[in-house]
């Protein structure tokens, strides 16, 4: 073992193990009211984010390279360099930049802190790039990533049923158990699914002697025959109704803490970036990042850059974005860039779904309501663009699929490797310029932005119409940020790294400052 990886895991028991400090609204909103006092206005903060900010990365790097997800994210290397990245990032913060307890020693951390935002806006580029390549190596049935007992091949030859479409829905009931059904006599009567013959139909039931019958105590309902899409207990190789073939527990299991890694990871890079990015505001422009906003301001400009973009990207005029707004003064304590990301990835996918669905002008108007409450203010984008099937409503959370690849947007990778490294400062003068889509975790990045201070995102879809997107922000300035604490992460991921080639390194954490890691 050489120096540097003794440093490095001498680095990860100091912090790993600490409790990390969650602020609130209302904190970073005072951090930067006495910015014209000089230094004696920066030390307080300065001091707390010289502590904050290596626990914080140091929890990152450890759930990453913990991975409580079953499948091997450290052979992706995207993954394998935000790994090395938060290990310098550390080793910056303690070793080579001094505490800054004076003028001069300040300067050097706020030139740190400068340096370490611009690699966050980068980190953020690749771990999309990462979570497309695990797309690609899960759908691939990657051996070196994809343990043994969630590849599709292994589970052929052992003669077990392969899941042949992969999915993140999870919006079904369990088949295997009895289900109600409507019958003639408009009793509700309860049924068995596991008797039903997949060859026979729903309405057949096996006589024993190789053939079928009607069993009559199955009436099923005119929506259940075969349709346009599929029967849903049809066996046909080319099946692609989850329903039927997503019944596995364990597959289920390694979706949602797949999810629940991938929401862990985006908020502590949300409330890291934010740390730093809110105190290099405050020095260098002299106000911080959150602020008293009036989110009507922030709606509208968000409309006129996605309808830009979205008119540069088709060569026409896009649907119009109707804004309404009962109470147009209402102001509320926000991030202004992390609201108006939330709302112009919400139009854009609003606008590209209409004029995908109808194809021809004129185009429905797409409708952005916002109200306000005594706890909430609340943003809801209506489009007809044709809505979501209630199959894949749930898929839209996932972060193991994409859209397009961006260079299919018309930009270079070069390009918009440039473009995700704005700062927020110039987000939000530049938002315009960026590809209409091709990121892939657009929404379910959105929906941590707004959970991060206690607001919510939601959609209710409907098919064959429309869509409505459903933002909440929380009114109050007392919730503090919502990042589920490294133990909670580690101790709900899967067990065993089965049939994987390289196993990941155990790790012991408590809320006691005094334990130690061992990775």
């Amino acid at each position: 073992m050489n120096s540097t990886t003794q440093l490095h895991k001498d680095l990860f028991r100091r912090f790993a193990s600490k409790e990390m400090t969650k602020l609130t609204l209302s904190q970073y909103y005072t951090a930067g009211s006495d910015s014209d006092a000089g230094f004696s206005a920066f030390q307080l903060t300065a001091s707390f984010l010289y502590r904050e900010l290596p626990v914080r990365i140091g929890q990152t790097a450890t759930g990453l390279k913990q991975n409580p997800s079953p499948y091997n994210i450290r052979q992706i290397p995207q993954f394998r360099a935000l790994l090395d990245d938060y290990v310098d990032d550390l080793s910056h913060l303690v070793d080579r930049t001094p505490p800054p307890t004076t003028p001069d020693s300040n300067e050097k951390f706020v030139e740190t802190l400068r340096c370490l935002k611009r690699k966050y806006r980068a980190n953020m580029w690749t771990l999309s790039q990462g979570l497309r390549e695990l797309s690609t190596a899960i759908n691939d049935n990657d051996p070196l990533i994809v343990p043994d007992f969630l590849r599709t091949d292994t589970r052929v030859q052992r003669g077990e049923p392969a899941p042949h479409f992969f999915s993140s829905t999870m919006a079904y009931p369990d088949l295997s158990a009895p289900m109600a059904y409507l019958a003639p006599s408009g009793k509700m009567e309860m049924t068995d699914p596991s008797t039903w013959s997949l060859s026979a139909g729903p309405n057949m039931v096996n006589d024993g002697g190789g053939g079928s019958v009607r069993d009559p105590r199955l009436h099923m309902p005119q929506q259940w025959t075969p349709n346009r899409v599929c029967s849903e207990f049809c066996d046909e190789a080319t099946c692609r109704n989850p329903r039927l073939w997503l019944n596995d527990g364990t597959q289920r299991c390694a979706e949602n803490q797949t999810r629940r890694l991938f929401d862990w990871l985006y908020s502590m890079n949300l409330g890291t970036q934010l740390l730093i990015e809110d105190h290099v505001a405050i020095h260098d422009y002299g106000h911080n990042l959150v602020q008293i906003i009036q989110p009507l301001d922030i709606a509208n400009r968000a409309a006129h850059d996605a309808s830009a973009i979205c008119q540069r990207h088709y060569g026409f005029a896009p649907p119009v974005i109707k804004v309404i707004a009962p109470t147009p003064g209402v102001t509320t304590t926000y991030v202004p860039h992390y609201l108006y990301s939330m709302l112009f990835q919400l139009l854009k996918n609003a606008l590209r779904a209409t004029i995908e669905h109808h194809q021809q002008k004129p185009f429905p108007v797409i409708k952005l309501v916002m109200s306000s409450g005594d706890e909430d203010v609340a943003f809801k984008i209506s489009d007809e663009g044709g809505g979501v099937p209630l199959s894949q409503v749930d898929a839209i959370w996932s972060y193991l699929k994409t859209t397009k690849d961006v260079g299919e947007a018309g930009q270079t990778q070069k390009a918009v490797v440039r473009n995700s490294a704005l700062s927020s400062i110039t987000f939000m003068n530049r938002a315009s310029d960026m590809p209409l889509f091709g990121a892939g975790d657009g929404l379910p990045m959105a929906r941590q932005i707004a959970k991060y201070f206690g607001g919510d995102l939601d959609l209710v879809s409907m098919e064959g119409v429309g869509t409505d997107a459903y933002l909440h922000l929380s009114r109050s300035r007392n919730v503090a940020e919502h990042t589920p604490d490294l133990c909670t992460l580690l101790e709900s991921g899967f067990p065993i790294h089965s049939a994987v080639t390289t196993s990941t390194p155990s790790l012991s954490l408590s809320s006691s400052p005094s334990s130690s890691a061992a990775i």
